[in-house]
């Protein structure tokens, strides 16, 4: 057991702000959002690029947590909470986690790093390996917060702890390696993820290397001969065992890969034994994941046959949670593919985070593989359940029946015994304009339920990845100046996104402001739940009362403007209303002109409920480096109407006239606020930074009908398309009505189908458009269809349609469905 005197010990903080020794810590946490039971919770404030975790102490404490480990003296005397002072917070983390793991000698730990696939490996083997208490990282948490966080899990009676290892740049993997301490190591693959922090490959796979550095086994793949030659260089004295089709491969050796559509059929050979696995999938990165684990069951002694009736198990691992639009106005957030108490966490965190004003309903399973009795079990579900204030609590399955025991009377509470009786009653619960998670383990395949409970939509959907909406959020927050806070606008429905769940998570992300176009969009936020700030760009002169109903901070641009506003506030609400006052300074669209500067500055003097929270303006060519000497008499002219405003104002508003790309080109300029636009969906305007900024949307669709053309027939409507060659095309359900232009058709733009891209023949149809996919007889009807992505960029469709992205997204028809996922 962890106390806080052992805890200060461990760490060399002394016992000087320890005024309770014996304060027993259960968990540890770096958020304090994410707080199960704070009495026995420790929490470390980092200093991070995004935040610094000492400026949430207070919240800490007034969530009830009694133990914070600090870099500086957060002046708590008299308040009761144990500080632990140490020089470097993330490095007491590490040294915590690596003390805790150490305290179990008995697990045996496999270390799982490399490019890619190390969750999926991971995620696999927790599905394969059912006779055993396992740990394991969750999600993907394999940073150098993520591993202490992970490790911090294992608890009596694991037998197993699958652990993933990631790092970005050298000298990060000591840390890792020192946490786990594994016993088996697990090399996936070498590949480019994450290069930008080495100077070569080799630099980064020998940095890799190092999370072995104390193992006695390395598990690797011998077909992959720059991964293998390093590692017999640098480990010649441990166990090697390697899988392959090579001669060389030591665990064994592929002889034979049969593929069909859905499985694949591969004879390996072991200690001159033939055998045959039967894996359900065919494509090959998910061979090779197969593979790697089929190699780890085999070190941990498992028998072929064994090992091939856990390959029925295994199943596509979604890595993020999806969020879409429910039945009756409800929203769905689908985490169905396993069920452990930490993946539960994270995903009640994301229910918290999207339900806005909505009732929170949980449809939950049994949970598997936990190593805890049921009543220990129920009794941590119930903590999590009701900190997170769920009011209808739905079980399938057994165990969880007598959840009820322990959770507080008020939350609704219902069970059914099988998914099937669950699907039965469906449609006469009342799940109208609820928040519904539904989580549980693969067995239950509470993915029906998902789908029973769906909003029918035209299947195309416009999937909005919100891990890498942080990724850029973070990106551009590393570059602002010191004291600079963010305005993420989110106006035309967040660029197609959809406004209201992105605000949701860009105000869990604590963002300064939020600017929309409209009113109605902010009123829409106001009643989403949604608290922050929100700038209103484009204000209706009808709409003042709503917005100060709303709370809701107009920008002013015209002395007509700011005229309606004193009248309709003489004569009506007389409370503290926020403004913003944007002035011209040359693109001549919206703004204040010089000559107006005398009669606002009168007006606003006039109405002593008026305030002016900031002075802003709007550069014409921020990406344009032949436009950059209008861009610093922009800045000058700004600078000067702001000084004029402030004096006769008698305070200092604050100051901003930067967009995404003037962020990165113009930092001298940042000033109080910046505002980021298309920089937080991974668009550079500027030709600069693309490579670190992740896309946040991809438009999909569906193949739904294949057809075999003869040479010089038609296609499409006008007869536009013109079959050159005998062959298949492809019909999809997306069309001008939902955003892909017509300019796009006749052979202008290609989608990607299985990894490969066609043309689009003749007219993009209002519904529908038609791919010539030539000989191509892989691609099924049901098959995805990518129009734009993470590796198909957005701008390439703006090219050929002649257009910037901005119209390309704000295009997407609203019957496309809109899909949310959470890494």
């Amino acid at each position: 057991m962890w106390t806080a005197k052992k805890i200060a010990s461990t760490l060399g903080a002394g016992m000087t702000g320890i005024c309770d020794p014996d304060a027993e810590i259960r968990h540890i946490t770096t958020d304090t959002r994410r707080v199960e039971t704070p009495s026995t919770t420790l929490f470390f404030a980092l200093s991070g690029s995004l935040h610094d975790g000492h400026a949430f102490i207070h919240d800490a404490i007034d969530r009830g947590i009694k133990n914070i480990v600090v870099e500086r003296d957060p002046g708590l005397q008299n308040r009761h909470v144990n500080v632990f002072l140490v020089p470097d917070s993330l490095k007491a983390l590490q040294t915590l986690a690596a003390r805790h793991r150490a305290s179990f000698p008995d697990i045996c730990v496999v270390g799982i790093t490399g490019s890619n696939g190390k969750t999926t490996i991971k995620e696999w083997l927790y599905q394969m390996i059912q006779d055993k208490q396992v740990v394991k990282s969750p999600k993907s948490y394999n940073s150098q917060t993520g591993v202490a966080l992970s490790v911090w899990q294992i608890r009596e009676g694991d037998q197993l702890g699958l652990f993933e290892a990631g790092i970005s740049r050298l000298h990060e993997m000591e840390n890792l390696q020192r946490i786990l301490m594994p016993q088996i190591g697990l090399f996936t693959m070498l590949g480019d993820a994450h290069a930008e922090g080495f100077a070569s490959l080799t630099e980064k796979l020998n940095e890799k290397l190092i999370l072995f550095k104390n193992a006695a086994t390395i598990i690797f793949e011998e077909d992959d001969l720059i991964v293998s030659m390093a590692i017999r260089e640098m480990y010649s004295d441990k166990n090697l065992l390697s899988w392959g089709w090579n001669k060389n491969a030591s665990l064994f050796r592929i002889i034979d890969l049969q593929k069909s559509n859905y499985q694949s059929r591969i004879t390996i050979e072991i200690k001159g034994e033939t055998h045959i696995l039967i894996i359900p999938f065919s494509d090959a990165a998910s061979i090779e994941n197969a593979l790697h684990c089929v190699a780890t069951m085999l070190v941990i002694q498992y028998a072929p046959a064994q090992i091939n009736e856990a390959l029925k198990k295994i199943q596509i691992i979604p890595m993020r949670l999806e969020m879409k639009n429910g039945l009756h106005a409800s929203i769905l957030i689908n985490d169905t593919y396993n069920a452990d108490i930490q993946s539960l966490k994270i995903a009640l965190e994301f229910l918290s985070q999207q339900s806005g004003a909505r009732e929170k309903v949980v449809i939950l399973s049994d949970f598997m593989q936990t190593g805890l009795d049921e009543t220990t079990l129920n009794h941590r579900l119930a903590g999590l359940i009701q900190n997170h204030n769920i009011t209808h609590l739905i079980g399938v399955g057994t165990t969880v029946a007598s959840l009820e025991k322990h959770i507080d009377p008020f939350i609704l509470f219902s069970s059914y015994a099988t998914t099937e009786e669950l699907l039965q009653k469906l449609p006469s619960i009342d799940l109208a304009h609820k928040a519904i998670l539904v989580k549980g383990a693969r067995k239950f395949r509470l993915e029906r339920i998902v789908t029973a409970l769906s909003e029918k939509a035209h299947t195309a959907v416009l999937e909005t990845d919100l891990q890498s909406v942080e990724n850029n959020l973070r990106f551009f927050s590393q570059k602002l100046s010191a004291g600079t806070k963010l305005i993420a606008v989110i106006k035309a429905s967040a660029y197609g996104s959809g406004s209201e769940e992105l605000a949701r998570f860009l105000e869990f992300r604590k963002v300064g402001y939020l600017a929309v176009a409209f009113i109605d969009e902010g009123i829409q936020l106001r009643k989403a739940g949604v608290m922050l700030p929100v700038i209103i760009l484009n204000p209706d002169r009808n709409g003042v009362l709503d917005m100060i109903r709303y709370d809701l901070e107009p920008e002013v641009y015209s002395l007509e403007q700011l005229r309606e506003i004193n009248a309709l506030m003489a004569s009506g609400e007389q409370k503290p209303f926020n403004i913003h006052l944007k002035v011209d300074t040359g693109m001549h669209r919206l703004g204040f002109m010089p000559e107006d500067m005398e009669d606002l500055c009168r007006l606003i003097g006039e109405n002593r409920f008026l305030h002016v929270s900031s002075v802003f303006s709007h550069l014409s060519s921020s990406e344009d480096p032949g436009d950059d000497d209008f861009t610093h008499q922009q800045v000058t002219k700004l600078n000067q109407h702001f000084d004029f405003i402030a004096t006769r104002l008698g305070y200092k508003p604050m100051k901003h006239i930067l967009n995404s790309a003037g962020i990165i080109r113009f930092p001298e300029y940042h000033f109080d606020l910046v505002r980021l636009g298309l920089g937080l969906y991974g668009i550079d305007t500027t030709e600069t930074i693309g490579s670190s900024l992740e896309k946040v949307h991809t438009l999909k669709a569906t193949v739904v009908q294949l057809k075999h053309l003869n040479k010089d027939e038609f296609v499409g409507y006008n007869r536009k398309g013109i079959k050159e060659t005998p062959g298949m095309v492809a019909i999809i359900n997306i069309g001008y009505a939902d955003g892909l232009m017509r300019r796009a058709g006749n052979g202008r733009y290609l989608v990607r189908i299985n990894g490969q891209d066609y043309p689009i023949i003749g007219n993009v149809c209002m519904d529908l458009t038609i791919i010539d996919i030539g000989r191509n007889n892989g691609i099924k009807v049901g098959d995805e269809v990518f129009i734009f992505g993470k590796d198909k960029p957005v701008e390439d469709l703006a090219v050929v349609c002649e257009t910037i992205p901005y119209e390309i997204l704000s295009r997407i028809s609203g019957r496309v469905k809109r899909l949310y996922i959470q890494g």
